[in-house]
Order: C-alpha cells, then sequence, then structure tokens
C-alpha cells in the first residue's frame, strides 16, 4: 500500500517536473522495499542537489547487482553523479524558507557566512542539514576518500536518518581504517539513531559453524551494547575476517536495518523523564529551559534538538545548575575511584566523589586524547586550534581528558567544571595563535568554558597532576552499590540499591547490597523510586512550577496521581533587600533560605555585636529566644520532647494548647483508649513530625493481624522479653511488644540494658533502643539536662552530666545542638519548609511527615558501609543528621568517608537534587550546613594506650558473643 501511495504522489509530482527520474525505475525494485522506498525519496526531489542528497541512501539499499535498475537511474537522472563546485553546504540551501536566507545561502562559502543572515530558530531544517555537513567533513576526513570506509561514513550523514546499518557499516569496513572515524560516527549516531537492544540479532549466532563461536556470539550480544565492542569480540571468538555477505554476518546487517521514514522526527528514548524534566526549570536561558522541555517531556526530540542543548547548554558555565541537576539523574556521585589503567592519577581515592569512575571513562579519555593530538578540539559552537599537545603541558591535557571522562564532583555542589585559573593557563600556553580566529583569545574562551566567577565551586587539576604514586592500602571502605548490582541486563531486572541495614544489629557493619523493586518516573526514564514510596514530579511540560503526587504501586507503575499546589517562586524581603525564589543567604549567625516567598531561617540566639572577635566557645551562649538552660521538659504536639516550654514555643512555634509537661515517653499509653478499628490492634510507635498543622501525629499504629508471616521478608526485631522475631508481623502475631529493631543483642538484655539519653533529647530503655530509632548515646541515665551552646563546640557542655569516655582517641569530636557531649560524627543541619511538610501531609490522607521518615530516605543516600545515618530534630528547629562509623575505632580514611557521606547529602538538599525531591517527604528539605570532625596524630604513647583499649574492646565483644549463645540456648 505504501508504495502505491508513494508511486502516485511520484506520477503526480512528474506533472510538474519534465526534467526528473523515471519512476519505472523505482517501480523495478519491488522485490526490495528499503530500496524502492529509496528511490521513492529521490524521484520526488526537483532539484539535482535534491536528489544528489539521496543517493548514499540509494547505493546502500539498492546493491548493484541490480544492474537494470542502476541503468535506469543513469540514464534518468545522470545529474546525480555530478561533483558539485565550491561550498558543500550549498546542497542544503534548498531546505531554506525565507528568500533572502536562501540567496545568501547559495552565494556564501562557509557555514558562518550562511549563519550570518538566517536565522537557526527560524530556519530549523535549513541548518539541521549544515549541522550534518559540517559533522560529515570532521569525521570522513579521517578516511581516503576512495575507501568503503569514507563511503560508508558519508552515507550516515547523507541521510536524514541514518540507521543502525549505516552505523553498523562504518564500524565493519573502518575498523582496519580509522578508529577515530569509527568514534566519531558512533558520538554522532548515538544521539541520531534510537538505540537498538543487541539481543534482537541473537538469532545470527545460530548461522555460525562453529559451537565455540556460537557461544561467544550469545555471551556478547547478551552483555555487551557497543556495536563496536560486539564486533571486536566476535573477531576474537570467532577468528577469520568479516565477509558482509556470508552467514552470521549477513544476518547481522540484515537485522540492524531500521527503515524510519525521514520526514518523522526520531523518538526520543528520554520523553517522558520526570526526573530529567525536574531539572529544566533550573535553566537560565530562556532557550535552554525549551530545549529541556522538548528532550524530557512527552513531546518528541529530533536529533537537532540534541544538537541544540549541546551547542547552546551543554558547555554553558552558567547552566551550571541544570547540568549538574541532570547529572544527578544519570550518573549520580558515588565515592571511591580504582582500577583506571590510563587515568591512574585518579586511582586510589576511596573518600573522593565520581561521577564515571569506570573502564568506559577510562578509554574515553585516551580517545579525546588521540582527537585533540590533530591539534583541534572540536565543540558543538567552536574548534579550538591547539599545539602539539604531547610537546605542550601534556601531562595537564590528561588531567583535563580524564577529568571531563571520570567526572570528580566538587564535594559541596557536585560542579564538574574545570576551574577558570586552569583553563587560562592551559590554553595561554598551548593554543596555536596562528589558526586562532580573529578577535578571540586564551581569557575570551575561559569566559565561555569556566565559571565566571572566580570564586565559584570548581575541580583544580592540580589535584591530578602529582606524579608521585599514591599510597596504595588495603580498603578500608566498602562501597556496596558501586557496580550497581541492581541493574542486571541479562535478566533485564531494575530495582534501587542500598545497604542491607536491617540484617544488621547494633555495632555490626553492613557489607550486602539490598535491590528494592522500583517505579520510573516516565517511560523511558533510567530513574528508580522504591516501591511504597510516595513521590513528586513535574504534573505538565507546559508549567515547570506545578507537580504532582503519586504512589509508586506494588506493580511497579505510579498510580494515584493528584496535582499539588504550584510553587509561587516569589521572592522574600529582608530589611528592604530582595532576596530570590530559592537563594540562601545569613542572617547575622543564622543559615536562612526563601522558597516560595517565605523566609525560613535557622534560630540561633546571636551575639549582640558582630562586630566584636569572639572566639568559638563565646560564639552562642544561650538557647534559642534566650531561653534558660533550665531542664523543666514538655512534651509537643509533634512528638519532640524539649527541654523547657520556651524552647518548645521557640522552636516549633507551639502553643499552650499544643504541649504538656512531662517527657514524650512518659506520658499516658497512646493505646490506653483503643483507638484502632475492632479488627485491628494498637502498637505504640512514638514519632516526631515536622507537619501537624493540618495532620495530627498519632503515637501509635494499628496493626492488622497475618496468619503468612513468613512469607514477610526477613527483618529481625527484638521484643520487650527480650526474645528475637523474623519480622514485626511475627512479632506481633504472637502478641508482643517491640523493644528495638535488629537482631536481640545481650547488651540490651534485662540483665545488661540501662537507660540511655539520646542526642534527640529522648530517653531509652536501652542502647539497643536508642539505635534503633537513629538515636546517638549521648550519656547514660535519663535525659536530665540540655546543652546550652548549640554551635560546633568539642568540650562537653552540662555540669550535671557526665559524658562518656570516647572510644575514637585520633578524632576530634563535635556536638551537635541541644547536646551535651561530643562524639566522632559529621552533622549536617537541614532546614525545611513547614508549608511544604504541610502540602506532603494533606496529599497523603492528612499522614503527618515525620523524621522517622526523612532519615529513612536520607540513609538510603550513604553509599559507605562503614558509615550510617542518625537525625532529630533539633530545639533550633531544623533537622540535625550525624553520619558515624559503624567501626568501633575506626580509622581516619573511615572517619574522613563518614564526613564526605554527611557533606554529599548536604550539597544534594542544597542543590533540591532529584535524588532527594522526588520523593514526597524529602521535598521539604530547603538547605544544609554541615559541620565535619577532625583528626589528630596520636603520639606512640597513645597509640600504645589505644592498642590495649582495641584489646579490651574484643575481649569484651567476645564475652558478648558468648553471653548471646547462652541466652539464645536457655530461650
Amino acid at each position: 500500500m505504501k508504495s502505491v501511495v508513494s508511486l502516485l504522489l511520484l506520477w503526480m509530482f512528474l506533472l510538474l517536473v519534465v526534467s526528473a527520474q523515471d519512476p519505472e525505475c523505482c517501480h523495478s525494485v519491488r522485490s526490495h522495499p528499503a530500496c524502492q522506498e529509496s528511490c521513492d525519496q529521490m524521484a520526488l526531489e526537483a532539484s539535482a542537489a535534491g536528489r544528489r542528497q539521496h543517493l548514499s541512501n540509494l547505493r546502500n539499499n539498492c546493491p548493484m547487482t541490480l544492474t537494470t535498475f542502476w541503468q535506469c537511474v543513469n540514464t534518468s537522472a545522470p545529474d546525480i553523479w555530478q561533483e558539485d563546485t565550491g561550498w558543500a553546504g550549498r546542497l542544503c540551501c534548498i531546505r531554506a524558507r525565507a528568500g533572502q536566507c536562501h540567496a545568501a545561502c547559495m552565494q556564501a562559502s562557509s557555514f558562518s557566512e550562511a549563519s550570518s543572515t538566517c536565522l537557526r530558530h527560524e530556519e530549523p531544517s535549513l541548518f539541521q542539514c549544515l549541522d550534518r555537513f559540517e559533522k560529515k567533513e570532521h569525521c570522513c576526513r579521517h578516511a581516503s576518500v576512495v575507501s568503503q570506509c569514507h563511503q560508508k561514513c558519508e552515507a550516515v550523514f547523507d541521510a536524514m536518518t541514518p540507521t543502525d546499518e549505516m552505523s553498523l557499516d562504518v564500524s565493519i569496513y573502518c575498523r582496519d581504517v580509522s578508529r577515530t572515524v569509527i568514534q566519531c560516527v558512533e558520538n554522532y549516531t548515538s544521539v541520531a539513531i534510537p538505540a537498538r537492544d543487541p539481543r534482537d540479532s541473537l538469532h545470527c549466532c545460530e548461522h555460525s559453524q562453529s559451537a565455540a563461536c556460537k557461544e561467544t556470539c550469545r555471551r556478547v550480544h547478551t552483555n555487551l551494547t557497543s556495536e563496536p565492542e560486539i564486533i571486536d569480540s566476535l573477531l576474537a571468538g570467532c577468528g577469520g575476517t568479516i565477509q558482509p555477505h556470508v552467514g552470521m554476518w549477513n544476518c547481522f546487517l540484515l537485522n540492524s536495518g531500521s527503515h524510519i521514514a525521514p520526514d518523522n522526527p526520531i523518538p526520543n528514548l528520554s520523553a517522558l523523564d520526570g526526573a530529567k524534566l525536574q531539572c529544566c526549570s533550573r535553566a537560565v536561558s530562556a532557550r535552554c529551559r525549551e530545549i529541556c522541555v522538548k528532550l524530557y517531556s512527552t513531546s518528541w526530540a529530533t536529533k537537532q534538538s540534541w544538537n541544540d542543548f549541546d551547542e547552546h547548554c551543554q558547555y554553558q558555565p552558567m547552566e551550571v545548575s541544570l547540568l549538574t541537576c541532570l547529572a544527578d539523574v544519570q550518573e549520580p556521585c558515588q565515592p571511591g575511584c580504582s582500577g583506571l589503567t590510563y587515568c591512574t592519577n585518579f586511582n586510589d581515592r576511596p573518600t573522593d566523589l565520581f561521577r564515571s569512575c569506570s573502564a568506559r571513562s577510562d578509554t574515553g579519555a585516551a580517545s579525546d586524547m588521540q582527537l585533540w593530538s590533530e591539534g583541534l578540539i572540536r565543540m558543538p559552537f567552536m574548534d579550538i586550534p591547539v599545539l602539539d599537545i604531547d610537546e605542550c603541558e601534556s601531562e595537564m591535557w590528561k588531567a583535563i581528558a580524564c577529568t571531563l571522562q571520570v567526572k570528580p564532583c566538587h564535594p559541596e555542589s557536585h560542579v564538574n567544571m574545570i576551574c577558570k585559573a586552569d583553563c587560562i593557563h592551559i590554553l595561554s600556553q598551548c593554543i596555536d595563535q596562528s589558526r586562532l580566529a580573529k578577535g578571540l583569545t586564551a581569557q575570551g574562551l575561559c569566559n565561555i568554558l569556566s565559571p565566571l566567577d572566580g570564586h565559584a565551586p570548581c575541580i583544580p587539576l592540580s589535584e591530578y597532576l602529582n606524579l608521585e604514586p599514591r599510597e596504595t592500602k588495603k580498603s578500608e571502605t566498602t562501597v556496596p552499590c558501586h557496580s550497581d548490582p541492581c541493574n542486571n541486563e541479562t535478566t533485564g531486572f531494575s530495582g534501587v540499591c542500598s545497604i542491607n541495614r536491617g540484617l544488621c544489629g547494633y555495632g555490626e557493619m553492613c557489607t550486602q547490597a539490598k535491590c528494592t523493586p522500583g517505579c520510573r518516573l516516565g517511560d523511558a526514564s533510567t530513574f528508580l523510586v522504591t516501591r511504597g514510596s510516595n513521590v513528586r514530579l513535574p504534573d505538565s511540560a507546559d508549567n515547570l512550577d506545578c507537580y504532582k503526587a503519586c504512589t509508586c504501586s506494588s506493580n511497579g507503575m505510579l498510580e494515584h496521581c493528584q496535582p499539588l499546589q504550584c510553587e509561587s517562586k516569589e521572592f522574600c524581603t529582608h530589611d528592604g533587600e530582595r532576596k530570590e525564589h530559592g537563594s540562601h543567604y545569613k542572617i547575622n549567625c543564622n543559615e536562612c533560605v526563601c522558597f516560595n516567598g517565605v523566609e525560613t531561617c535557622s534560630r540561633r540566639d546571636c551575639p549582640v555585636s558582630l562586630n566584636v572577635q569572639l572566639d568559638a566557645s563565646q560564639q552562642y551562649t544561650t538557647l534559642p529566644c534566650e531561653c534558660t538552660d533550665q531542664y523543666v521538659p514538655v512534651c509537643g504536639a509533634n512528638g519532640r520532647t524539649y527541654p523547657s516550654a520556651c524552647t518548645a514555643k521557640c522552636a516549633a512555634d507551639l502553643e499552650d494548647h499544643q504541649f504538656e509537661f512531662g517527657t514524650c515517653d512518659s506520658l499516658s499509653n497512646p493505646c490506653a483508649d483503643n483507638p484502632c478499628p475492632a479488627n485491628e490492634r494498637c502498637v505504640t510507635r512514638r514519632q516526631v513530625c515536622i507537619s501537624i498543622n493540618y495532620a495530627d501525629c498519632p503515637q501509635y499504629e494499628c496493626i492488622v493481624p497475618s496468619h503468612h508471616c513468613s512469607k514477610e521478608a526477613r527483618a529481625p526485631s527484638c521484643d520487650t522479653d527480650g526474645r528475637e522475631h523474623s519480622n514485626l508481623c511475627s512479632l506481633h502475631k504472637r502478641g508482643k511488644t517491640l523493644d528495638y529493631l535488629g537482631p536481640c543483642q545481650a547488651r540490651c538484655n534485662a540483665v545488661n540494658r540501662r537507660q540511655v539519653c539520646g542526642q534527640d533529647g529522648e530517653t531509652y530503655p536501652s542502647e539497643c533502643a536508642a539505635w534503633s530509632n537513629r538515636a546517638i548515646i549521648d550519656y547514660y541515665g535519663p535525659c536530665v539536662a540540655v546543652g546550652k551552646r548549640t554551635e560546633n563546640e568539642t568540650a562537653p557542655q552540662c555540669s550535671s552530666v557526665k559524658c562518656p569516655d570516647t572510644s575514637v582517641p585520633h578524632c576530634i569530636g563535635v556536638t551537635p545542638p541541644g547536646a551535651c557531649c561530643p562524639v566522632c560524627a559529621a552533622y549536617t543541619r537541614i532546614l525545611y519548609s513547614k508549608d511544604e511538610a504541610d502540602r506532603a501531609a494533606a496529599a497523603f490522607g492528612n499522614k503527618a511527615v515525620s523524621v522517622a521518615e526523612v532519615l529513612k530516605g536520607l540513609r538510603t543516600l550513604i553509599a559507605v558501609a562503614e558509615c550510617d545515618l542518625y537525625g532529630y530534630l533539633s530545639i533550633e528547629g531544623d533537622i540535625v543528621i550525624s553520619v558515624m562509623s559503624t567501626i568501633a575505632i575506626p580509622s581516619e580514611t573511615q572517619i574522613t568517608a563518614c564526613n564526605k557521606e554527611a557533606e554529599k547529602i548536604g550539597a544534594l538538599v542544597n542543590t533540591r537534587s532529584p535524588m532527594v525531591v522526588s520523593y514526597m517527604y524529602l521535598s521539604p528539605l530547603l538547605g544544609a550546613s554541615t559541620t565535619m570532625v577532625t583528626t589528630q596524630t596520636v603520639t606512640t604513647g597513645a597509640a600504645q594506650r589505644i592498642s590495649s583499649s582495641v584489646l579490651v574492646l574484643l575481649l569484651c565483644n567476645i564475652v558478648v558473643i558468648v553471653l548471646q549463645r547462652f541466652s539464645s540456648r536457655n530461650r
């Protein structure tokens, strides 16, 4: 039917055009549909230049064995073989819409001359064609013009929509001619051709006569995705040479053909990507915002859209917020880098963050260096001529190539831009002035390529220029999710990876990864959220300020979506000064964020005069609102125990009727009035909430009895009798009361247990109960005091409290807000929006947002197994999270790793990364500041004392294990 329609259109066209190709040529190849389609497209062109654009497609789809067909074409359209004189891009001029642009294009002798009169946004078809010709010239010049490699290369760019078959042809015919051509074409087609699943060609393996070759073929088509890699592996495993028209190889070529109508746009595989669509609102320029929305919304994006993004956004320093956001979704920053063979200066960095420490990036850096060695650095919007980089700052060029590929993350902002000073230095030394375009300078180029602000976060190359070998130690940190074990291309399973903390008890290190099934934030999104979680994503591409709330259901789909109130993005005003939406700033000693016209600040009591020079111990001398440190606890309606009514009113804005005197754990049993339905059981479940304006903060949970607890996932829990259960279902089925989550521990049994006061100001019956509630122990015994100073202070602050002896002598601990004793744990203070928390609660049946849910979400972001996350709602109104080592006496590396993990979470909150704000209950988090612990050198004598302490600790652990086993036998 399609052929009939094409022929009818062709006959109608021929009534107007006399000198054209004979339609009988196309009719004669009906047995070759791809050839006939290419022929029909050529026949519709009115000019010789237009017909020549289809020649490569015709040569690729119509074998030369079709002698009659080619004789017909040569007779009816001999002009297709004529060489054009002058600028090659002139063939594109027929696509110009405006007469003035068409005339200028025909008279132009270069791309720049044509673009000086024609506007890209008004002539998209013209510039799409011109871009192809420029890339064609750049890529194909690396192969001899008489070679098949050059012919196949040109075919890719001559086609309006290159096919997989064309790309594969280049891989085959250029393999022994030019790797540069293959890489160049691969870079072009990676965004121009929809990705083809190599497993679609598995059946071709059966055409091989060799059993070993068949097995190799099946393996590479299952595990590899890059066609050049597949071909190389097949040649290594099957031997011989490539024979395109024989057996297995012929099957591959035929199977890879993709006949997409050239007038149709290329389907954007990232379409409907809710995670990346969130980033589009970060674009500074209207053009980048528009292109971003087109790429990641439900609209169809053309290859030109990707080219436009590369040219106008990808390398623009002012778009760093947009680019960092997109990178967080695609390649999150992960700790540690090792195993690189080219970028060796990036190895042995267990605590630094990288986006792409992989063999692929390592190879990519080497390929970039090879391309640059030709004397030209090609970018979408300019070419930079350079001197011989092997002679001019070769190590610095290598560091640049590796930085761009391995992508180290700036610790505070996660940006990946090279510092401006490094840019100016390398270009001043190595730019080729004789070939540099008139008016350009190293300074001017770096103004385009590097952050405009000299103080903006950036990656200094000096860190990766140290040629001295780094000390390779036995790995002291473990990152279970580093190799992404939850995304198996063989089985097709995808899940959210996290450390399986549920199998470990207090003081134990978990090294196993847990894969939780998830939902994608869109049909083509690679970003997963865990099943059962409530998510937030843009409601419409038309208005990025509006969001919707959805639930990731058990079937892996986003369901029960409902619109949220749109963000106003109004500015704030403080003392007559305008503060933009999303801006971070300080007012005296307090951190502040403006969000939707509301100013949210921490509530420290600042010194009277900031002009007075005070040491650290004098910076914050009283509690918020000048409250005294007298300890008369009250329990707030939000479930938090405050040291006094004054702090409850100041920190949480509680009214007199919203708190009662006494600690929360000492008040009446919340299940006493039996608030649950008749068929459910009431269980005490203490929680602290950050949203209580439109939702209650119940201190109980209603449990539906289950008779199939064995089918529930294993998550050990311990009851108040010291008996361990496989999960909470089993515990409740037996009518027991939860003491703490995790395996039962001898140190917390009835004989050994003792009360402790957590940093959150709550009294717990045992250490294990405190750790289970994500609270670090402040001191032993019930809570009796509050830390008066609420900033980085290394000394104990409460005279009535005896602080535990530090177990980490070489760590200088810090005391978080409201606590009494220093501890070796970095902490991050997080400001949150009460309005956003209320909206999150209202979106899901007025279920209050709890601190426990916030900590649960942030805990999954901890990548290092030797670190764990704890936290609480502080007396200053912010959320304090601490990241502490799970090792009893951690090494300096492990302490540094936990420091960096706390800093990483702070950066993700500050940038409102989709990794955080995609989760509904984390979306209220606005800004963060991190305080890290430091280490000190330990003297020999002290080291001996530490060794003795370690020995004592080991003996204690042995005793505990024996007691546990003895206790287990007697249950």
